[in-house]
């Protein structure tokens, strides 16, 4: 049978086509009709967890001056990586062999451009080396010791990531002598015995009307060497789509990363659903599947509407904050 160029039949295709040309008026008027435009709204940044407050502090001045959407982004996120938090940038969780590590990834809505590292070595600012990722490169993400490769080649320092707290967690878990929970079954149907974590999220629209998402953290504690959790993969730690909103995710990055739930709450949002229930949606659909697990999400659309969901998170109280010109506004997540 002949095939073209890309191995596909022709035939096969022919068929397909036809098929196609038989749609009658009813089965073409199912196809749903276009949602209505989504109207741009007034400058907003938000940012998760308890982060939010101070990260938003950093952002809006630039914000409220007309920066750039994706200057506000790294720079909100650049603040919580330096801050020495033990979830988030240098100090935080260490993996197997004592290490630390970041991911982090950015999107820039104008243009869908992202870029992003996963398990980045000794540099601390992990957002600003995916930015160069995304600006000085075709490429969408690079890991491991080529991520800190890269990162030299970009003129960032290499430093040590370890913190006197990061040290002495380590050297109290190695003396158990066991191995990293990551070996033990899948949380399906039993809850996860995992600490909890954060990871920064960052969302800014600017005065041009343009759109940002970032992420960063330094995922699971005691996670096995080589570990890249959802935070640097495009759709599942982060998303934004310039037409509709943008959200991000924290939690359980190993299972929250196989449902991709950022992606699937700004697709929601297209087809008119509101923020929050897309939140609550996209969560729902990680929970239906059977894992229990502590996982969050937080969504905001263009106009400034925005909402959140979360499992597992109950007594711990996942939150995010958005400031607008009104304020500075911390939102629980129930």
């Amino acid at each position: 049978m002949a095939t073209d160029s890309t191995g596909v039949s022709r035939r096969a295709f022919g068929v397909g086509a036809a098929g196609l040309a038989t749609l009658g008026a009813s089965q073409a008027s199912a196809i749903p009709a276009k949602p209505k435009a989504i109207p741009t709204g007034k400058p907003f940044i938000l940012t998760t967890w308890d982060f939010g407050p101070g990260a938003n502090a950093i952002g809006w001045p630039m914000l409220a001056g007309g920066g750039s959407a994706l200057d506000v982004v790294e720079a909100a996120i650049n603040h919580v990586e330096l801050l020495g938090d033990y979830w988030v940038g240098a100090g935080g969780v260490p993996n197997e062999v004592g290490e630390t590590t970041l991911d982090a990834m950015i999107m820039w809505g104008p243009t869908h451009d992202a870029g992003a590292v996963g398990c980045l070595k000794r540099v601390k600012k992990a957002i600003s080396v995916a930015r160069k990722v995304m600006e000085a490169t075709q490429h969408s993400l690079i890991v491991g010791d080529d991520a800190t490769r890269f990162a030299a080649r970009m003129g960032f320092t290499e430093t040590t990531l370890t913190s006197v707290v990061s040290q002495q967690a380590w050297d109290k878990w190695a003396a158990k002598g066991e191995k990293s929970d990551a070996f033990k079954s899948e949380p399906i149907g039993k809850p996860a015995k995992l600490a909890g974590h954060d990871t920064v999220g960052s969302i800014a629209l600017d005065a041009a009307g343009n759109l940002c998402v970032g992420c960063s953290t330094n995922g699971r504690e005691f996670k096995i060497p080589g570990r890249v959790g959802d935070s640097p993969i495009i759709g599942a730690g982060a998303y934004v789509d310039q037409a509709v909103g943008a959200a991000v995710a924290t939690g359980n990055g190993d299972v929250m990363m196989r449902f991709l739930p950022t992606y699937h709450a700004v697709e929601l949002m297209r087809g008119g659903m509101e923020p929050k229930a897309a939140a609550e949606a996209a969560i729902q659909r990680i929970t239906d599947a059977g894992y229990e697990i502590s996982g969050g999400i937080a969504v905001i659309r263009r106009d400034g509407m925005h909402g959140g969901a979360q499992t597992g998170w109950e007594k711990a109280g996942f939150s995010y904050s958005v400031q607008t010109a009104a304020g500075n506004v911390k939102t629980p997540v129930p």
